[in-house]
């Protein structure tokens, strides 16, 4: 992945598009003042090592920062590791939609939506824009267990110039003044990354820490013990697999008057000829000898089946490691379709719960890009979900679900935004 340097500015309200009348620019979050606010209760990092605040957050459990590029290496030599990280990033890619709110006027809100449009062609360089950020966003996710972007600013600070994604092993945290401050570590230089602008998403975090905790951070031993029983089964494999040719050879009797040493020499020189001629021995070739050659058929016992077992107790440890079910990856060990509709189930409610982190970095995205338009208004992004396992059962649920709230609102007992809700209508509101 490419490295990123960040590109600070002077904080401040940001300048008004050129073009556009006079600007409300930027309106950043009130700061409380230091000290203002503090827990009783402190840090892990701080509680552990004491008020060290010029040093970095270290990892849960003090896993060491070099594990994160270990992650990527297996992701990418690790079949079944790929193939979750692979179907976690396409799971979460549902799609989404923009709906334009609070805009002062009809021209604000077109103005909005062709801003968001163009945004989102721009970023990540323009390569397949912000489609091709979201597929870069939830690899790092799923494989370092967190992803970071940066909003980069156009010259004048008048719009998002870009957003590009940040190496996340690369992102270290510092605590100051009871705050997080992010830093990109490279060849020993800490280099400030722009709070306002810096967008970080720890997955799985651990309680104060700040870092997200990888998925593949439970198995390497497992995947270590995988590796080493599939290099066994090559080899005993190519053993058990192929019928092999036992040659015994029985040296001639002694000749009258003939030297122990010429004995020797005759028995090892037909012994070579024999290996010889053995060893370029075709396919449809067959063997023509004396009788005191003998050749028999040698087969092996070929215990697949144990090898089976043995790697798919060892699998079945990769597919838990990576928060996945089986029929997801191609193995369903029930024998009705309820278990494999439950497993996806599941799935889909773990979806839910990323894509919900997702939706708000998009959110203070669009706001921020939004923030410095002439006029007001702001994005709301609803995230799409998976298709259920049953779409019959689905619209017959949604179906009783709208006529329940129907009857409800026709009995006065709700009003008609509370039906908006219940039935998850934002135009009913």
């Amino acid at each position: 992945m490419a490295r990123w340097w960040p590109i600070t500015f002077k904080r401040g309200v940001v300048g008004r598009r050129r073009g556009e009348g006079k600007g409300r620019g930027l309106r950043p979050a009130p700061q409380p003042p230091a000290g203002t606010f503090k827990t009783a209760s402190l840090p892990e990092d701080v509680a552990r090592f004491g008020a060290h605040w010029d040093r970095f957050v270290p990892l849960p459990n003090e896993t060491p920062f070099e594990m994160l590029q270990v992650y990527r290496f297996l992701r990418d030599a690790v079949p079944d590791i790929s193939d979750a990280v692979w179907t976690w990033k396409r799971l979460c890619q549902t799609g989404y939609d923009v709906e334009i709110v609070e805009a002062s006027s009809g021209v604000a809100k077109r103005r909005a939506e062709r801003l968001i449009d163009e945004l989102n062609h721009r970023v990540n360089g323009g390569d397949r824009g912000m489609d091709g950020l979201l597929d870069v966003f939830y690899t790092s996710l799923f494989t370092y267990g967190a992803a970071a972007l940066e909003m980069v600013l156009s010259q004048g600070r008048e719009s998002i110039w870009d957003v590009v994604p940040v190496d996340v092993w690369t992102v270290r945290f510092k605590r100051a003044d009871g705050a997080l401050e992010a830093y990109q570590v490279w060849r020993g230089e800490e280099i400030p990354l722009p709070k306002e602008r810096f967008l970080y998403m720890g997955m799985d975090r651990d309680g104060t820490n700040p870092y997200g905790r990888s998925m593949l951070r439970s198995i390497p031993f497992v995947v270590k013990v995988q590796q080493r029983l599939f290099e066994d089964m090559a080899k005993a494999t190519h053993n058990a697999g192929w019928a092999k040719l036992h040659v015994q050879y029985a040296p001639e009797a002694r000749q009258r008057g003939e030297s122990a040493e010429a004995y020797q020499a005759r028995v090892g020189a037909n012994f070579e000829e024999l290996r010889k001629r053995l060893s370029g021995l075709e396919t449809d070739q067959n063997l023509v000898t004396y009788d005191n050659v003998k050749i028999s058929l040698v087969r092996g016992d070929q215990h697949a089946q144990v090898f089976y077992d043995n790697h798919k107790a060892i699998e079945e440890q990769v597919i838990t490691g990576t928060h996945l079910m089986p029929v997801l990856l191609g193995r369903n060990y029930g024998t009705t379709e309820t278990y494999g509709t439950a497993q996806f189930e599941i799935i889909t409610r773990q979806v839910e719960g990323i894509n919900r982190n997702v939706k708000r970095i998009l959110e203070r995205l669009y706001n921020f890009e939004l923030a410095l338009m002439w006029g007001e208004a702001r994005v709301k992004v609803h995230m799409r979900a998976n298709r259920t396992a049953d779409l019959l059962k689905a619209a017959q649920a949604r179906g009783r679900d709208i006529a329940n709230a129907l009857t409800l609102l026709d009995k006065g007992l709700i009003n008609r935004e509370q039906a908006g809700v219940l039935l998850n209508l934002p135009g009913l509101r």
